[in-house]
């Protein structure tokens, strides 16, 4: 990030989250996380679809929905519009705008017709499409004139010589640009003495969108001319009409799954011409082959080079442009299935090309995860995303989700819940739930329709779900992120040797109760800073490096894990050490040499010491799949670095999963038990932190502090938790009177029964049926009753719970009290605190949408 924007993003980041990224008073960040006013719920927001059919009145209604379930912002999609770019679009744009203003939201900007971003709904000229380049080789035997036409077109590139070995490859060093031998497109040469080939370089027009079955080109992002059309096409219109509230009530422009069709482009070769290498040798490698270890090492820089330049042009420039009109660029690509390595969807590394957007950004759609289940091309993708935001330190520590998409109706709050705290432990904390349909519910398009136009049940729910993880945000967005281990990875080295991604280490690594961030090789290389025994990165200070099992690695990048290794930093391999070179004029055996004095020559994987030196470094090298045990005992036993929280009694089935971050000097810890079957876990547990530990319940708004025990910078503390139970661990500078969490072992003073009332529930409401139809699969129960509080009991000196027995068919619960929303909870405890919204005598207690076998308070 360019210092000379960097106050300008600052002030654009406080509009979206409506907080001072900076810092500010705890006392008001806590009492945000106590009320939830709209500025705390700026990073939670559905997608709002519009369709062009819809009435101004429906459009207005549906965004009332929107804020009444407790959305700070919402993201305007065409899906697709009728008159996507033309005067439908912006009108209905224009009643959203000022239906944002009314509710004090936030309004984003879908990109595009339809998904996928730059396609302009079907509508991108051959000139501006994706390129891709094409070479045509000719061998001949030297000491002649060789001649030929063509050399000069729209479409041509270059023309190249170069000598041919005995084994038919092409000497690197004999590479010759035949540029000024081309007169009018007619090349004249003399062929030196020996076998060469002679070759032509041209673009063609790149495939269609493969989701759109290659019916639809895309724009070419790595010619600047194409992102300018782009640009001006998309993006200029929309300021020209509501320029004076981009920033306000406009925060920005979503882009969502693009492509990348191309593998040329025009800015490529300035590049390679930044980065030092030859641009000759990377084209010739790409297209044919050249002779020894520069084959591997040039086709490797032409596709980083690529995937640089591709990033730097489409989301480089967008995202400058968006800063200069007062916005900000987010969105997400194709991440699941590996694809954040593949070519075709985001030039082979992501992590380059999201780089230049103002955060990371996944999507969690299509039913590709499930409570408990660890899908291996889906379940590290939220640690791609938060990497991304973490190492390119984007501001606030802010990364984008669009969840729930195509899992359809039949979604559950609690699938919701788990899901959700999947994303937030792994630093995933800007949530686009997708979605809020005002055709609802008379359309099938990828449910679920959490309003449904007013046919679900559950919609009550939705508010539960919002006020939690805008809570979880509050406190986990800003700050600073600490996280002792960092894994290199470079997408691009997939397509030029070996390479296994970083997902089983990273999953080991969580289960251990550690935490990790992806690093690319260019930003250890380039932007992190060696520290005696840590790793200094922005706001980051990693104390562990793991080195990835890829087969090729740029020198530059192992030279430096030797010199960390050297200054007493601790460094893992696993599975296989990188042997081939990455960098042109390095060679296998100069890789041989790093990796020798690291790890000396390790035949069998293990968990103990290859080497170590002087200064406390330390070298290991691991199984391609290690355990959490392995883990624990490499980086705990044998190298001293401690767990985010240590685990000192009690089972976590490795799904104890913890987030540390710092907030205004304070160590927050997201503990999420992702147990979700069971019974509830007694965890002893012990943190390094300063002051004392309260626990702040995002779910039910509840703090309490907690007893513990402090040996110098250790605290040891109990927590039980339910299966899908998650606490922050806060820790206070000073002990405050709180009331102690409740346990099982809690004993209350009294109990007061709440009778239900008998008379007949309100049917649902019933759609009329149509061909398209979104139904929910589940029917309230809505419970009405009313309880009476003694003359005896205070309600302003108590401590007052509802507690519920048994939720079905969803432990899912919205209350109210006296027709004044109280909060509710996803999943056991089936408890809320409802002290405040009582009065002395009769009281109505509303349960939705599904009635409890019974439900008491209980005073403590």
């Amino acid at each position: 990030m360019k210092y000379s924007i960097l106050p300008i993003v600052l002030c654009i980041i406080l509009a979206v989250t409506g907080r001072s990224v900076l810092g500010g008073n705890f006392d008001k960040l806590e009492d945000q996380f106590k009320n939830l006013p709209m500025e705390a719920k700026r990073l939670t927001g559905p997608l709002f679809w519009l369709h062009g059919d819809e009435s101004k009145e429906r459009l207005e209604t549906y965004l009332e929905k929107v804020t009444e379930s407790g959305n700070g912002c919402f993201t305007a999609e065409s899906r697709p519009h009728n008159d996507w770019l033309g005067e439908g679009w912006y009108r209905d744009l224009a009643i959203c705008l000022e239906a944002a203003k009314k509710n004090n939201l936030k309004m984003w900007i879908f990109d595009e017709k339809w998904w996928p971003s730059q396609g302009i709904g079907g509508n991108v000229p051959p000139k501006y499409a994706a390129k891709r380049l094409a070479a045509d080789g000719t061998d001949s035997e030297g000491d002649r004139l060789f001649e030929a036409d063509g050399h000069c077109s729209e479409q041509y590139v270059a023309s190249l010589a170069g000598k041919l070995n005995a084994d038919g490859k092409i000497d690197g060093s004999t590479l010759i640009d035949l540029k000024r031998y081309i007169k009018n497109g007619r090349l004249s040469w003399h062929i030196p003495a020996g076998k060469w080939k002679i070759m032509k370089f041209t673009h063609v027009q790149g495939p269609g969108l493969s989701q759109h079955r290659g019916k639809q080109l895309s724009v070419d992002g790595a010619s600047r001319d194409c992102v300018d059309w782009f640009i001006k096409t998309v993006y200029q219109p929309h300021y020209d009409r509501f320029g004076s509230d981009f920033g306000k009530t406009i925060p920005g422009f979503f882009y969502d799954e693009p492509e990348t069709l191309g593998d040329w482009g025009t800015e490529l070769n300035a590049t390679l011409r930044n980065w030092g290498v030859d641009w000759k040798k990377a084209y010739v490698a790409y297209k044919f082959e050249l002779a020894g270890d520069e084959q591997t090492a040039a086709r490797f820089q032409y596709l980083d080079a690529f995937a640089e330049t591709w990033g730097r042009e489409m989301y480089g420039r967008t995202t400058e442009w968006c800063r200069k009109h007062n916005v900000i660029s987010m969105g997400h690509f194709m991440e699941h299935g590996y694809l954040y390595v593949h070519r075709d969807y985001c030039a082979g590394d992501m992590m380059r090309l999201q780089k230049y957007s103002d955060m990371g950004g996944i999507d969690l759609v299509c039913q590709q995860m499930y409570p408990g289940k660890r899908p291996h091309n889906i379940y590290q993708t939220p640690k791609l995303g938060s990497s991304i935001t973490h190492v390119f330190n984007k501001t606030d520590d802010i990364t984008m989700c669009e969840m729930f998409g195509a899992y359809g109706q039949k979604i559950t709050y609690p699938e919701m819940k788990w899901l959700t705290d999947q994303m937030q432990v792994r630093g995933v904390n800007f949530m686009i739930p997708h979605s809020f349909n005002p055709r609802a519910p008379y359309d099938t398009d990828c449910p679920p329709y959490f309003y449904n136009g007013g046919y679900e049940p559950r919609y009550p729910l939705y508010r539960v779900y919002a006020d939690y993880t805008s809570r979880l945000s509050l406190l986990l967005a800003g700050g600073r992120h600490v996280c002792p281990i960092a894994i290199l990875f470079g997408g691009n080295t997939k397509h030029v040797g070996k390479l296994i991604t970083p997902e089983d280490m990273t999953s080991a690594i969580q289960d251990a109760v550690y935490d990790c961030d992806w690093l690319p090789f260019e930003v250890f290389e380039n932007d992190a800073s060696l520290s005696g025994n840590e790793i200094k990165l922005h706001r980051e200070r990693y104390q562990v490096l793991v080195v990835p099992p890829a087969e090729v690695i740029p020198y530059a990048t192992l030279e430096k894990v030797k010199r960390f290794y050297e200054k007493g930093g601790i460094v893992v391999g696993y599975g296989f050490l990188p042997s081939k070179s990455a960098t042109i004029g390095r060679t296998s055996a100069d890789i041989a040499s790093l990796t020798t004095s690291i790890w000396n020559s390790p035949s069998i994987p293990g968990t103990t010491v290859c080497m170590k030196n002087s200064k406390g470094g330390k070298s290991f090298f691991l199984c391609e799949k290690p355990t959490a045990g392995d883990i624990a005992q490499v980086l705990e036993k044998e190298a001293g670095i401690p767990p985010v929280l240590k685990v000192l009694e009690g089972d976590t089935g490795n799904w104890l999963h913890v987030l540390h971050r710092i907030k205004e000097n304070r160590d927050v810890f997201l503990v999420c038990n992702q147990n979700h079957e069971g019974s509830a876990r007694k965890l002893r547990l012990q943190a390094i932190a300063e002051g004392t530990p309260e626990i702040w319940d995002a779910m039910r708004n509840e703090i309490n502090s907690i007893p513990y025990k402090r040996n110098g910078d250790n605290v040891d503390f109990e927590l039980t938790l339910e299966p899908d139970e998650s606490v922050l661990v806060v820790f206070q500078s000073k002990k405050r009177d709180l009331p102690v969490r409740l346990e099982a072992a809690s004993k209350p003073v009294q109990e007061i029964a709440v009778t239900r009332d008998n008379k007949p529930a309100n049917p649902d409401p019933t759609p009329t049926q149509q061909k398209k139809l979104t139904v929910s699969p589940v029917k309230s129960d809505i419970f009405h009753g009313q309880c009476d509080i003694p003359a005896s009991v205070d309600p302003a000196k108590s401590r007052i719970y509802i507690e519920l027995d048994e939720l079905v068919p969803e432990a899912a619960a919205n209350i109210s009290v006296n027709d004044q929303f109280a909060g509710g909870f996803i999943d056991k405890p089936f408890r809320l605190d409802i002290t405040k919204h009582l009065k002395a005598g009769r009281n109505n207690i509303r349960i939705a949408p599904f009635a409890p076998k019974s439900a008491k308070l209980v005073i403590y």
